[in-house]
């Protein structure tokens, strides 16, 4: 009988601490089930943040960013000396193959530059950066990285979508550089080596390209080839266009697209670029290009030998 006493007792304070929390105990199972499809979170997180919100799936969210923008915060305050020299290299354009916008979103290991969350956070960005006009008569424009992070991304700014990912992920990530393309006259070509998929179609890979072409033709005609050469400056990455080569007077024209010889046959870009302008009547030219490498530029740090890292691991 006591026993039985005892244990109601201990399940009344139990209530009674649960409702001091400023909680409910019980969730409803379609609130759950909707903040887990719009969250990602674990069943657990999801649980958690109805509790604390009294059920409600907007507020719910709102918490769970709060909370994952602090615990990233956090985590970004530790590992911020840390070298990303891994990442992922992302494009964006539009439908009219008019404007593309490329970002570089470092990371430290080749593990989470693989993992879905952060291929779409790179492509998110890279979409963001979109709304940024920056290209210049070359039709290509460099784009201030705070620029980029103060845009939006799933509801919240870029830079609180990083430093959100930082917790969620366990390492330093940032956003390394960005570059726009297009404009009036131009035909944009993107493309993306080494790719993998994160969720809802994104991609993110290794080297990325954007190419812009100055011509008054067929855009329907000159897409698909503003992409083959996208292609080409990733595969043989040249540094300069032939006009500003000549501007440069950099003695070696290997490194000018126009004399490269074309990936796709026929001679050399230069050649191709003729046969379009026959084809379409009207001049076709390569008005300038970027190309992104993950890490580049990056020195990346010494790895300890396996004796050496256990005996670090062992301090």
């Amino acid at each position: 009988m006591f026993r039985v006493a005892a244990a109601r007792l201990a399940m009344r304070r139990l209530g009674a601490s649960t409702q001091q929390r400023g909680y409910a105990a019980k969730v409803d199972m379609a609130a759950l089930k909707k903040l887990r499809q719009l969250s990602e979170v674990s069943i657990s997180r999801a649980k958690e943040a109805l509790q604390r919100t009294d059920g409600s799936v907007e507020q719910a969210l709102e918490w769970l960013q709060r909370d994952a923008l602090a615990a990233g915060a956090q985590k970004a305050a530790k590992v911020s000396g840390r070298v990303a020299a891994e990442g992922a290299v992302a494009v964006h354009s539009n439908a009219a193959n008019t404007a593309a916008t490329i970002v570089e979103l470092g990371c430290e290991t080749d593990f989470v530059a693989r993992n879905a969350a952060f291929v779409d956070l790179a492509a998110r960005i890279a979409q963001a950066g979109s709304a940024l006009d920056g290209a210049g008569s070359n039709g290509i424009g460099v784009l201030d990285t705070a620029a980029v992070a103060a845009q939006a991304v799933g509801g919240t700014s870029a830079a609180d979508a990083i430093t959100a990912a930082i917790g969620h992920l366990g390492e330093n990530v940032v956003l390394r550089r960005a570059a726009t393309a297009g404009g009036p006259g131009f035909v944009v070509g993107t493309y993306v080596h080494g790719a993998v998929a994160g969720s809802d179609g994104h991609r993110a890979g290794k080297i990325g390209a954007l190419v812009a072409l100055r011509s008054d033709g067929d855009r329907a005609e000159l897409a698909p080839f503003a992409q083959q050469l996208a292609q080409q400056v990733v595969g043989f990455a040249p540094r300069f266009t032939r006009a500003e080569w000549q501007k440069a007077q950099a003695g070696d024209e290997s490194t000018v697209l126009e004399a490269q010889p074309f990936l796709f046959g026929g001679g050399t870009v230069a050649d191709a670029l003729a046969q379009h302008t026959q084809r379409l009547g009207t001049p076709v030219d390569v008005a300038g290009f970027v190309r992104f490498e993950r890490g580049e530029g990056v020195e990346k740090p010494a790895q300890p030998d396996f004796a050496t890292e256990v005996r670090q691991q062992l301090k």
